[in-house]
């Protein structure tokens, strides 16, 4: 292994640069965290088409157009508090990398939409061309979604997407903001 991903690694493992961040609801002056967890970063090659909310994009590359539902994380529905900035954020996200993204495909749920880890190439300071940045962990750092721990065995940077929630919880950010916020599971839940 490449001393590079090892040390990459060791911050992912201990969490450390989750407390050196700020986010805001806003990316203009957020500084957003590059988590790698796989040893080599998807290729970036599906155009965003479409945002629906806060973890679920339609996407194209080739003539193959997909429906992406994110691994790991569920954001609050569109009517619920939350749910509008939620899809926001993440279009502000896919905007900053040029409406590019990598997938790391899982599996096919109920609606037969692709799971996926979702990443993205933002530009930083020292990184011109931009670095891997997973966005579900990105999007729970900012609290504007859950980890979704009922599929955690369907998702392989689970820990990085915890430690992400975790950093958001402490720091009151977003759906952690009222302690009374509901689960956008247990809101579908009661819609039925």
């Amino acid at each position: 292994m490449k001393n590079l991903d090892k040390i990459s690694l060791l911050f992912l493992f201990l969490g450390i640069g989750f407390t050196l961040w700020e986010f805001s609801p806003k990316l203009s002056n957020s500084q957003i965290p590059a988590i790698i967890t796989n040893d080599e970063a998807p290729s970036f090659d599906y155009k965003v088409l479409n945002v629906h909310d806060g973890d679920t994009i339609k996407v194209k590359r080739g003539g193959q157009v997909l429906n992406v539902r994110f691994a790991c994380i569920d954001a609050p529905e569109l009517k619920q508090p939350g749910g509008v900035e939620a899809r926001d954020y993440l279009k502000s996200l896919i905007s900053r990398s040029g409406g590019v993204v990598g997938l790391n495909i899982i599996s096919k749920d109920r609606y037969n939409r692709s799971v996926a880890e979702v990443w993205v190439n933002l530009p930083s300071e020292g990184f011109p061309q931009g670095s891997p940045n997973l966005v579900q962990s990105v999007l729970a750092s900012a609290g504007m979604v859950y980890g979704y721990e009922q599929y955690k065995k369907d998702c392989p940077s689970w820990e990085a997407v915890q430690s992400s929630e975790l950093y958001a919880k402490q720091n009151r950010l977003g759906v952690w903001k009222n302690s009374n916020s509901q689960k956008p599971w247990e809101w579908r839940r009661g819609k039925k």
